[in-house]
């Protein structure tokens, strides 16, 4: 997850030329501290974020025909990162829930 996170961050500061690009890629620093602390809400409203990356590099891919196959690669790097924090936060609220189960029993 944290490695997803970090290679998107990555591709987009090296790829990108505008200002408006870079802070895009410097947003993703602002759930750095939750995600490393591992917290399930911190993954989850990150993971809300991360669709307007998805939306936006496919809109660039589909608008701009000279950047379609890096648009599309960083796109796919996006959705990948959203995977990865969806799953994280439920197999974090699964585990929860065994273990207060089990602490019920």
């Amino acid at each position: 997850m944290l490695a997803l996170h970090f290679s998107l961050m990555s591709a987009l500061l090296l790829t990108t030329q505008s200002s408006l690009g870079i802070a895009a890629a410097l947003l993703l620093l602002l759930p750095l501290p939750g995600l490393i602390k591992g917290r399930a809400y911190t993954a989850a409203w990150a993971s809300m974020g991360l669709t307007f990356y998805c939306a936006f590099l496919l809109a660039e891919g589909y608008a701009n025909p000279a950047q379609r196959t890096l648009a599309f690669a960083l796109a796919s790097l996006a959705a990948a990162d959203f995977i990865a924090l969806i799953l994280f936060v439920r197999i974090t609220a699964r585990s929860a829930r065994v273990s207060s189960a089990q602490t019920a029993e």
